[in-house]
């Protein structure tokens, strides 16, 4: 059993779906792929009912998806010898350009100039 659903299996543990869902993303981010199919297995549901238990909390996996590769952005962002393309692949992303048009969404600048305004 992995650490991260030993951690989501402990009795008396209430956590909010969406919660476990991030971490579920965060720990298949690490690896490479991340898919609702496999994160609903990992929770033992089907995709619906993934979609409509995370609707009840106002969230979508997407939304989820975003959120994280966002917080992770920023934290790889933090260490200016780490080049963007590797960020980029890190974040599950096919290329740079896609990463960086999604930054550009989440942050309002390109990665490159968050990093030598924010890191310099």
């Amino acid at each position: 059993m992995s650490m991260a659903s030993e951690f989501l299996s402990q009795e008396g543990v209430r956590v909010t779906l969406s919660a476990r869902v991030s971490l579920l993303i965060s720990t298949q981010l690490a690896r490479g792929k991340v898919g609702v199919e496999a994160v609903a297995s990992q929770l033992h549901m089907s995709r619906y009912t993934l979609h409509k238990k995370l609707k009840r909390e106002g969230l979508t996996f997407a939304h989820l998806l975003e959120d994280v590769r966002r917080t992770q952005a920023l934290n790889y962002m933090q260490d200016k010898t780490k080049p963007l393309v590797e960020i980029a692949e890190q974040l599950g992303f096919s290329e740079l350009s896609a990463f960086s048009r999604a930054f550009k969404r989440w942050m309002g600048t390109s990665p490159a100039e968050y990093r030598s305004v924010r890191f310099s």
